[in-house]
């Protein structure tokens, strides 16, 4: 299935701007831009999308979401380990 940005906005419940943002930093590009310019993704984005949006609700940031995506040994137990230790020393301060 294909979505044109306002759909996957709609769908994903960000702002359009918010998907522009993720293409300009090259966190999550469109699989295509077509004739008139409109991004167009695809369900291979969407689940992209959901990960971005789940690591971000857990305190990740951009930066480290991108590095994440990146990595081809990237591991989601490893993330989450991590977000627990820092959520522990987090914790541990108050």
């Amino acid at each position: 299935m294909k979505y044109t940005i306002k759909k996957l906005a709609e769908l994903a419940g960000v702002s359009t701007c918010t998907l522009r943002y993720y293409d300009q930093i090259g966190l999550l590009k469109p699989e295509e831009v077509n004739k008139s310019n409109y991004r167009i993704y695809d369900e291979k984005n969407v689940n992209k999308l959901q990960q971005i949006m789940f690591y971000r609700a857990l305190g990740f940031s951009l930066k480290k979401n991108k590095q994440l995506m990146k990595d081809p040994n990237f591991s989601g137990i490893e993330a989450l380990n991590e977000q627990r230790r820092l959520l522990l020393a987090r914790q541990a301060q108050i």
